[in-house]
């Protein structure tokens, strides 16, 4: 979603007793990811800060709690399998192709109307650009690849003229700009 690498994955997405018992995650650790979709998902930016990530770990359901250390090692350990994606530049976490592929369902059926899809791609759009004037959502590699060659940066959709600072939903990858 960040960079428009394209994936090719196996995907189950049954969810049945025996695909419960394929993980080495447990149920607080789910908990904890799911929170942090949650957080990801409901901000105007797509991703969520690497400081707000761990005090998440201290909202999970039935009052239990985690440690900062365990929390730590959790986000590693899914950046490392690619569920997530470390932004250094901007601090934060995103969410990355193994977790777009395998839970894309489940977000949309989750919080279907606070996900929309790229106007341009058509794929599921968390972390990206808002137009100001027809609020279509793009994602930044879209949104680069569609006005490479324009001397004036155009919404495709309402061709009102972008200003690269104006148009930006959070941070975002400045290299675009």
């Amino acid at each position: 979603e960040n960079s428009g690498t394209k994936y090719y994955c196996f995907v189950n997405n049954q969810e049945d007793e025996i695909s419960k018992l394929c993980s080495n995650y447990a149920p607080l650790d789910f908990a904890y990811f799911r929170k942090i979709i949650e957080q990801m998902i409901l901000s105007d930016e797509g991703c969520v800060q690497s400081t707000d990530s761990l005090t998440l770990c201290n909202n999970l359901p039935e009052q239990k709690k985690m440690t900062y250390v365990h929390a730590k090692a959790l986000l590693r350990g899914w950046c490392s399998e690619r569920w997530l994606i470390e932004d250094r530049g901007n601090n934060s976490f995103l969410l990355g192709p193994r977790a777009l592929s395998e839970l894309g369902q489940y977000i949309q059926s989750a919080y279907g109307e606070h996900v929309t899809s790229c106007s341009l791609c058509r794929t599921i759009c968390i972390y990206g650009t808002r137009c100001e004037d027809c609020n279509t959502k793009f994602h930044y590699h879209c949104k680069t690849r569609i006005n490479r060659n324009l001397e004036v940066l155009r919404c495709p959709n309402c061709k009102a003229g972008w200003s690269g600072v104006a148009f930006l939903v959070g941070t975002g990858p400045s290299l675009f700009f």
